[in-house]
């Protein structure tokens, strides 16, 4: 009896997070599985915004990889029609299921206005997993925590 209480003593504890690769695939040549170090070795752009949350606003100074860097090296195929990429979106999907979407066109920087990262530091603190960070999203609804995956459509 002991030993059947120990046991589901065990299996009760939480486990330590692990953090799993971020993988981008879908319509690219070269599908990536980047572990967090992989991603951390990529210049880093700076993000820095202020999002509404159940608590109030929240400020945020993040760092990471540019998403579109992240489509480049993975080498898209958008097609060859006028503007192809404008049809496309990108799905980030967390490692607890939850999804948002991006048009493949608000992963770019333009004036006055930064392009989304998969952060892997906000506000000084090294993160465990990448946080999808998107500028000018007020809400923060698309800023998700533990991204795995993002997919081109």
């Amino acid at each position: 009896m002991k030993k059947c209480a120990a046991l589901l003593l065990l299996l009760a504890l939480p486990l330590p997070a692990v953090a799993a690769d971020l993988s981008v695939k879908g319509l690219v040549a070269k599908p990536l599985s980047l572990s967090l170090a992989a991603l951390k070795a990529y210049s880093a752009s700076r993000v820095a915004v202020t999002q509404t949350s159940g608590r109030g606003p929240v400020t945020l100074d993040c760092s990471g990889v540019a998403v579109s860097a992240l489509l480049e090296a993975a080498q898209p195929q958008y097609g060859v029609a006028r503007n192809a990429r404008l049809a496309h979106t990108l799905l980030f999907t967390a490692d607890d299921g939850y999804q948002v979407a991006l048009a493949v066109a608000e992963t770019d920087a333009w004036a006055n206005h930064a392009a989304p990262i998969p952060a892997t530091t906000c506000n000084g603190k090294e993160l465990d997993a990448p946080r999808l960070i998107v500028p000018g999203d007020a809400a923060a609804g698309r800023a998700i925590n533990g991204v795995v995956s993002m997919e081109l459509k």
